[in-house]
């Protein structure tokens, strides 16, 4: 899909790579503000952007995981950055994920 098109409501949300961001997006549009909808639609077209900017280093890693049957040791994330104070937070003791 380019990333260069005119983007609708219905085209960002065929964009969006799985069905829980579908749904994050779509209630995103539906209990925002009307006045706040070009702000928020230009988030969501710009995670599209990335993620399809992305895209072929995420199939040469999927890829190499099918060779080795391991991520490379040299595997970084460079959609998703978590500080390590946001790791703290959400795998705190009470919750999900704690050990």
């Amino acid at each position: 899909m380019s990333t260069d098109q005119t983007w609708t409501i219905d085209s960002i949300s065929h964009a969006l790579p799985h069905p829980e961001l579908r749904a994050t997006f779509m209630r995103d549009v539906s209990f925002t503000d009307v006045r706040r909808l070009p702000e928020i639609c230009d988030r969501w077209v710009r995670f599209i952007k990335a993620f399809e900017a992305e895209r072929p280093r995420i199939e040469h890693i999927q890829a190499l995981l099918s060779e080795n049957g391991r991520l490379p040791d040299t595997y970084t994330t460079g959609l998703i950055e978590i500080s390590p104070d946001e790791l703290r937070t959400h795998t705190g003791p009470g919750r999900r994920g704690a050990a």
